[in-house]
């Protein structure tokens, strides 16, 4: 005979898997929410910008690699409490270069994520992978990832820096064409990129080929500042004229390898006579709900999808084997009477 503790055990453990699966079928579809109107990079949401011509004071965001249950959402809400302009993602907001990560991300950008100006989105190497999720399928989502506008009398420039095996040479051609510009008449010139070029010791930079090029053209260019991610925490350093400012504090787990990190964005405010910056720190945190709905878009529905007729099978033995374990003690009561008889 079963013994009561293991059948208990048995009906929570099929109980909680049902449940899990109904769940997945309750939110799945979320993954197919279309991105907020003023997401991304396309070509109307800078135009919008860039209507505004005349000088002005302005601020606007800066969060890199924001992926988590919980963490980012907190930014989030922080952002929407901030007068902003508009905002960058630095990069890494999916967990990894596949349509199902991305499925996850769209759901969350859909209402948790959500914010009333426009939000750019910078690719990261955790965004995008030859086969899963390439750059091109990135552009068609989220816009081009390549990209520049003007706004308020200071140029924006976005730039796809990434280790291999992609290659850097198309941002390297886009910001050549700056030479031919004359970049004086901007009060401010900033660069958004993921990876950063190894300017300083002080945090950790991947290797690219194309690093020792950027650095030289950003100098030519007399580029002010320069954000860039994938470094998971905070630093800031000057290159002879140029700004370079680390912030991948949106989430992911932090590299303390270089001292102490904190989640956080960046706020930075811009006069014609001035250039402020301010930090949001706000503590990590993992999200129950997040957890569940990452793990049912990204993992399990995939799943399911890939082996309907297996979940079927299961789903049969399961059902069957949950409904014997609910009889048992009728079982067992009616056989008591019978012995008794």
């Amino acid at each position: 005979m079963i013994s009561i503790s293991f059948r208990t055990t048995a009906v929570v453990i099929l109980t909680l898997i049902f449940a899990l699966e109904i769940y997945t079928f309750a939110v799945q579809g979320e993954g197919d929410s279309p991105l907020p109107p003023l997401f991304g990079n396309f070509k109307e949401g800078r135009a919008s910008l860039e209507k505004v011509q005349e000088k002005g004071e302005f601020s606007f965001a800066v969060v890199g690699d924001t992926r988590s249950v919980g963490t980012f959402e907190r930014i989030v809400d922080e952002l929407r409490n901030t007068r902003l302009d508009f905002a960058f993602l630095l990069g890494d907001c999916s967990y990894g270069g596949t349509e199902e990560d991305h499925r996850y991300f769209r759901a969350e950008c859909a209402d948790e994520y959500a914010l009333p100006f426009p939000v750019f989105y910078v690719v990261g190497n955790h965004d995008v992978s030859p086969e899963g999720f390439s750059i091109s399928r990135f552009e068609e989502v989220y816009g081009p990832s390549i990209f520049s506008f003007e706004y308020r009398r200071c140029l924006f420039i976005v730039l796809r820096t990434l280790n291999e095996p992609f290659t850097n040479e198309e941002s390297l051609r886009f910001l050549a064409r700056f030479r031919n510009a004359d970049l004086s008449k901007y009060l401010h010139t900033f660069v958004f990129l993921h990876v950063p070029p190894p300017v300083s010791p002080m945090f950790d930079a991947r290797t690219y080929s194309e690093s020792e090029q950027l650095v030289k053209l950003l100098d030519e260019l007399g580029i002010e500042y320069v954000f860039a991610g994938d470094f998971h925490g905070y630093a800031q350093t000057k290159l002879h004229n140029t700004t370079y400012i680390v912030t991948g504090g949106g989430g992911a787990h932090l590299n303390e390898e270089k001292g102490k990190q904190f989640h956080h964005a960046l706020v930075i405010r811009v006069t014609p006579d001035s250039f402020d910056k301010r930090i949001i720190a706000v503590s990590r945190t993992n999200d129950l709900e997040d957890r569940l709905e990452k793990l049912a878009i990204s993992e399990i529905w995939p799943w399911i999808q890939r082996h309907a007729y297996l979940t079927v099978l299961l789903n049969a033995v399961g059902i069957t084997i949950f409904i014997m374990l609910l009889a048992l003690p009728l079982i067992r009561r009616t056989r008591e009477k019978k012995a008794a008889a």
